[in-house]
């Protein structure tokens, strides 16, 4: 056990001191319960707090496993509908706290409440304005909704249509507590129909077929989320996180109690409560703890909405099973009461004619709206489970045409040189007994990059310096020789400084060049090498002794052989460097680069060229042409990270493990390089996070936060550079 005490301070509401004890994680019929509350309201209806301060505070405070908020729809602009789904995406931490977003169809003194979760998009009454009107909206979107405190609206004989209505899927709870009111109020009651026995509202809509379970809904209004009663809505799901706990919820495994830890199983020949089974003799199970080892009293079993057995025990761990003879159509639920008068209600199992349930599937990566570089490789990446068996594949299709599939999880596919072109990538998943469902389809195109061009000139006449074989430097010719001068200079090393270029760090170079201005004509023979100065932030030249041949020099570098000059002021291709890109590159990768963009290069070598210089013509000194893509931009092309040019100076090899991940993952170069610095991509080219390395060539990264999908890294080592990738499960 555990006390945490909080005081929490929300616009202007002073809360009470909570002191709130936290018990260790119960585990019943092979699950975990997990208890939270769905049915809330912030101050964007009628209740207090913004959406966030709710997460906050029923995580915080509440110390719910899983929570959610239902706004009142009509009072929701379009707006705070937005706001309410993005601090739910904000607050939730899978394997920790599992956070809902939704609003309360609200007909008030007509035909009820219903809460609706997981739809992209919102209604309210009376634009909605009947529950038949609002059947049809939900049976045509994804998402889930429970029916809200039966009998509230008690004034109104059209609550609900009675549940006379056919029955909705989407339909999975019903509230058995609401706020402050138990289950004497929304359980104990007779239900819309005086002549069936006193059934309450929970069995009238079983018996209508709709197959619903025991829910609660907290209700709050008063910004104490978690906090205003002990009662609970419990999840037996394998994981606390979105889709273990909505999977679980689809599945109408969940329980309503009033006692905040108290733990319930219900099963029929193995299946779990929520499941449905075909006729038969079967053993049911009842299972029952209490994290606080409170004594259990009593057990009923009930059928169809009558009590059919009844211990009188007095057990902190009881186990108790029933043998039953069931047809077509029944429906079984069980409810215990401990020592103090609380109690807990199952769903149902249902007794059905088998049938299959579909598989779900979603395409995880990438985002929709994704832009790729022509060639590239798009890695799609999908989740699939099967509610009631197992997925035996899934599909990967783009428009409508298939292009592999995978058989394990995590289910993927590496669809290589994508070509130019919009395409809609959907998965179908393909159950053990054949039935498929296709998920929605994820939009992606593929282009070819614009890159970016720069062309900057020498701009100061300390930028362009001539070194002599003795080792002094001259920064004010009104020419440069390249590289020889005089017996007395010799062959000189020529320095050449581009300051500002704003050139990014890790920018991929695609082209680049220096072009030079005939000064005097030159035809003799003439050997250059060019290379950069290897440093993040070069400065300019000075008079000082070897103030350009003493500089770090990049690994990479050039041969040049420039054609013969025969002509004064020429400025073509002959006056054109080859390709330097690759020099360029070393630079910009390293992780003391700075993107002000300094960039120096210094050229050695035999024979003679003499071009024109800042202090000869500032107009026709020096320019640098570089071509070059984002990092963003070019990182979607995963080609371009994982299969460098040969050109380029040997890159890292990364390992990046476990893959897939949860919590952590630890990126490991191969010979044990030192890590200097890790970016981390998402699969829509946003930075996810940056990091510097410790002096090893390990690194451990907390991905806890990080949501579901694909995720790419570049790592720096020095002048070198290499990538890795990984998913998010």
């Amino acid at each position: 056990m555990r006390t945490i005490i909080h005081i929490l301070l929300l616009s202007g509401f002073i809360f009470n001191l909570n002191v709130i004890t936290a018990s260790a994680q119960i585990s019943i019929g092979g699950y975990n319960v997990y208890y939270g509350s769905l049915h809330n309201h912030s101050g964007y209806s009628d209740g207090e707090g913004t959406p966030e301060q709710a997460y906050q505070y029923a995580r915080n405070n509440g110390q719910l496993d899983f929570f959610g908020l239902s706004d009142h729809g009509e009072l929701l602009s379009s707006t705070e509908w937005n706001n309410i789904k993005l601090a739910a995406n904000n607050a939730n931490q899978e394997g920790v706290f599992s956070t809902f977003y939704g609003f309360e169809w609200s007909s008030f003194w007509s035909y009820g409440h219903v809460s609706i979760f997981n739809t992209d998009d919102y209604c309210g009454f009376p634009t909605v304005g009947s529950f038949n009107s609002l059947l049809t909206w939900i049976n045509s979107r994804n998402g889930i909704a429970f029916f809200n405190h039966p009998g509230w609206d008690n004034l109104a004989y059209t609550e609900f249509d009675h549940f006379t209505d056919t029955p909705s899927s989407k339909f999975v709870g019903i509230e058995l507590w609401n706020d402050h009111g138990g289950f004497s109020t929304y359980y104990y009651n007779d239900g819309f129909f005086s002549n069936d026995g006193n059934k309450s509202y929970y069995d009238e809509a079983l018996i209508r077929g709709w197959e619903i379970g025991a829910s609660g809904g907290d209700d709050n209004h008063s910004a104490t989320w978690g906090t205003a009663t002990p009662m609970r809505m419990a999840v037996l799901a394998p994981e606390n996180t979105r889709s273990g706990i909505m999977i679980a919820i689809n599945a109408r495994r969940f329980y309503s109690t009033i006692d905040k830890n108290l733990g319930l199983s219900f099963k029929i020949n193995g299946s779990e409560m929520g499941s449905s089974i075909p006729t038969g003799n079967y053993d049911a199970v009842i299972t029952a703890t209490d994290a606080d080892n409170e004594i259990f009293t009593q057990i009923q079993l009930i059928k169809n909405g009558t009590v059919i057995n009844t211990w009188l025990i007095y057990d902190a761990a009881p186990v108790y099973s029933y043998n039953l003879s069931s047809i077509t159509g029944d429906y079984y639920y069980v409810k215990v009461t401990q020592s103090d008068g609380d109690e807990g209600i199952s769903s149902p199992v249902h007794i059905t004619a088998p049938t299959n349930q579909p598989p779900v599937v979603q395409i995880t990566a990438p985002a929709s709206g994704t832009t790729y570089n022509t060639g590239a490789t798009v890695i799609i990446s999908a989740t699939a489970s099967d509610p009631d068996g197992s997925v035996n594949k899934v599909e990967f299709y783009s428009n409508n045409q298939k292009l592999g599939e995978d058989a394990s999880s995590p289910y993927e596919y590496n669809w290589a040189n994508v070509q130019n072109g919009n395409y809609s990538l959907t998965c179908k998943a393909i159950d053990n007994q054949g039935l498929s469902s296709v998920s929605a389809g994820v939009n992606i195109s593929v282009a070819t990059p614009s890159a970016i061009i720069l062309e900057q000139r020498i701009s100061t006449g300390s930028n362009d310096a001539e070194e002599g074989k003795s080792g002094s430097v001259n920064v004010t010719n009104d020419d440069l020789e390249l590289v020889y001068d005089t017996k007395t200079t010799g062959n000189q090393i020529i320095g050449l400084r581009f300051n500002n270029t704003a050139i990014p760090q890790g920018a991929i170079i695609t082209k680049a060049y220096i072009q030079f201005t005939v000064d005097e004509k030159s035809t003799a023979s003439c050997n250059l090498m060019i290379q950069g100065e290897a440093s993040g932030n070069s400065l300019t030249f000075v008079n000082t002794q070897n103030n350009v041949s003493q500089r770090p020099k990049t690994t990479t570098n050039v041969t040049w052989v420039p054609a013969k000059w025969n002509t004064v002021g020429a400025s073509g291709t002959a006056q054109q460097t080859p390709d330097i890109k690759n020099i360029i590159q070393e630079i910009v990768n390293r992780s003391d680069y700075q993107s002000i963009g300094n960039l120096t290069f210094i050229f050695t070598g035999t024979g003679k060229r003499v071009a024109e210089s800042y202090e000869g013509s500032s107009t026709k000194a020096a320019l640098l042409h570089v071509e070059y893509l984002s990092a963003k931009s070019s990182l979607i092309n995963n080609e371009a990270l994982t299969k460098p040019s040969v050109e380029q100076p040997a890159n890292l090899k990364v390992k990046v493990y476990p893959n897939p991940a949860k919590d952590f993952i630890t990126v490991k170069l191969d010979g044990n390089k030192i890590i200097d610095k890790i970016i981390c991509f998402n699969s829509s080219g946003q930075i996810a996070g940056t990091y510097t390395g410790d002096a090893t060539g390990e690194y451990t990264i907390n991905c806890s936060q990080f949501k579901k999908g694909l995720y790419i890294l570049m790592i720096n080592s020095g002048h070198l550079c290499g990538a890795g990738k990984f998913i998010i499960e």
